[in-house]
């Protein structure tokens, strides 16, 4: 036989084995690169099928084994994949969510919500804590984590579920552990008390063991540890004070609202610092609320008194203080927590003094009214008399002059509520200030100096920069009667244009400027007496503030004052 082969039978071979060897380099590289899950082989025995474990076989246990949720949407918002944990939190099996609306599980009041978070997450990462429905209609606090995802398939959105449950739980405890405070402190000394004792009894009985005893010793040293800790980290003040006066505790808070000096962990110095009632007279020691607990035996709820530091102000605390016995119910002790009350104290003392000054306000319009009124009825047949004209000029201006008080009143109102309302429009802030300064222009008693570029403008609401205007004016006739020149400025520069009001009269105490826009603030520095309800520049911080602006005084004592205000120069986007 011929067992050579021709020139033209080689050349096929070789060209059919460069074949064979690129479809073999071809798979190598797809098996590689991952393109590849699996291969089917033939033998002599049947087909093989061998399957392939790629990164992306690794990442999708990493993505099944997740204690977190994981699902994967499309741009229409359906479940192309979950995990089994997504299973777990909703309840449902996962070929009951694969192919469902990711909003199903949405509360029905959060569903325009959840569709503008996903607008937003298809540009941006976004996290949100939101509650998700079960399949036994129960919800699930959970936080969202959303991120695209470009895939060769299209895009798609990412979201990892976390359950928020056990979370939640843990912060309601440790609410309940605060508020176990005291309740754990009893816990403690009648462990400590009894502790000798009941070793002693059970070793009588042999009924106890080294490892139990161990175990009691190492839970009260917890027990302790975790009081220790809470005491430690408290807001408020906490003061244990024995039957004979000695303070045996005080926490860091206590030590630095009192003044108190620890010597040790059993000896403390009081700062020589005065309590006092709240009308200012001095606390005897016996209605010292700890001393008053331990006394009577009853605990004392939101009991304010006044400290007095050597330097410094007053300020105000608020204690609750109680008892502490020991197993046969006699009191070894008394326990003490308070606060820092000054402000709740100073914004009763300025509802108090408001209702007095708006009392006293509103009597002088009313009084004068009443008079006029009167004499008016007595002059009823008398219409010729020349004394009715001026008594109802004096009526009316005893009408504007309360209608002017409830309208501060009712603006305040408005602005603490968010209700201010703004009608924008270009404004020619020189035409605005000759209108506001008409009125004391024509008394004559003062001369108003207005320094401005011609036709300056700002996008703004005119009746409320009206408003504003004429408080700065009418203030700096009003607390500087002796400066007989008022100035005012108006600058414009790139972005912002700047108002400022100045005279020149006595001035504002510097101590005085940091509340002076404050509600109900009034500035009687050199004991005069003036009108009004302390509400005109807090009105005026609203109105510049609501135009995105900002407001601000600067004064300096037997110089003057000069009160401005900015406003964007163009309107803001």
């Amino acid at each position: 036989m011929n067992t050579e082969k021709s020139k033209e039978e080689l050349l096929a071979l070789l060209e059919e084995a460069e074949y064979l060897l690129e479809e073999a380099n071809d798979t190598i590289h797809a098996i590689r690169s991952g393109q590849i899950d699996a291969l089917i082989v033939k033998d002599d025995e049947g087909h093989s099928i061998f399957t392939l474990k790629t990164a992306d076989h690794s990442f999708r246990i990493f993505i099944e084994q997740m204690s977190e949720g994981a699902v994967t949407l499309n741009q229409e918002g359906i479940i192309l994949y979950a995990n089994s944990s997504f299973s777990e939190i909703t309840g449902l099996m996962l070929e009951k969510i694969i192919g469902q609306p990711f909003q199903r599980f949405i509360q029905d009041k959060d569903q325009l919500f959840w569709s503008r978070i996903m607008l937003n997450a298809w540009e941006h990462h976004t996290k949100l804590e939101l509650r998700l429905f079960t399949a036994d209609q129960n919800e699930v606090p959970v936080l969202l984590s959303l991120k695209r995802l470009e895939l060769s398939e299209g895009l798609c959105m990412s979201i990892i579920i976390t359950n928020l449950t056990v979370q939640q739980e843990n912060q309601r405890l440790l609410q309940e552990s605060n508020e176990q405070l005291l309740d754990a402190q009893r816990v403690a000394n009648h462990l400590n008390a009894t502790l000798e004792l009941t070793v002693e009894e059970r070793t009588k009985e042999l009924t106890i063991n080294i490892a139990e005893k161990e175990l009691v010793e190492k839970e009260l040293r917890t027990n302790q540890e975790r009081l220790s800790r809470v005491l430690e980290t408290m807001a408020e003040g906490v003061i244990i004070m024995d039957v004979e006066g000695k303070t045996t505790y005080a926490n860091p808070m206590a030590k630095k609202m009192l003044g108190i000096t620890g010597l040790n962990r059993t000896e403390y110095v009081y700062a020589d610092w005065q309590m006092l009632w709240i009308n200012g007279e001095p606390l005897p020691p016996q209605y010292y609320p700890i001393t008053n607990a331990i006394e009577t035996g009853n605990p004392v709820y939101d009991y304010e008194i006044a400290v007095q530091p050597l330097e410094g102000e007053r300020f105000y605390i608020s204690m609750n203080a109680a008892p502490l016995k020991d197993t046969d119910g006699e009191i070894i002790a008394g326990i003490g927590t308070f606060m820092d009350v000054t402000n709740r104290r100073k914004a009763i003392q300025q509802k108090d003094d408001f209702i007095s000054v708006a009392s006293h306000e509103l009597r002088t319009p009313v009084t004068s009214l009443q008079a006029s009124l009167q004499l008016m009825n007595k002059l009823r047949d008398r219409l010729d008399s020349p004394m009715l004209p001026k008594l109802i000029l004096q009526a009316n201006k005893s009408m504007d002059k309360m209608r002017a008080l409830i309208d501060d009143l009712l603006n305040a109102t408005n602005m603490t509520e968010g209700q201010l309302q703004l009608k924008k429009s270009w404004v020619v802030l020189r035409d605005l200030v000759d209108d506001c300064c008409h009125d004391i222009r024509s008394g004559g008693a003062f001369d108003i100096v207005v320094s401005c570029e011609p036709d300056v403008k700002v996008f703004a609401d005119a009746h409320k920069i009206e408003q504003v205007l004429v408080n700065f004016i009418s203030n700096a006739a009003k607390y500087a009667p002796d400066s007989k020149e008022i100035n005012i400025c108006i600058t414009q520069e790139k972005d912002v244009t700047k108002v400022t009001v100045t005279d020149h009269g006595p001035g504002i105490p510097a101590a005085k400027i940091p509340y002076i826009f404050d509600r109900y603030y009034r500035v009687t520095s050199d004991g005069s007496q003036y009108s009004g309800l302390g509400l005109g520049l807090y009105i005026c911080s609203q109105i510049i503030y609501k135009h995105d602006g900002d407001i601000g005084v600067e004064s300096e004592i037997g110089k003057g004052s000069s009160f401005w205000f900015s406003l964007p120069t163009s309107p803001i986007a």
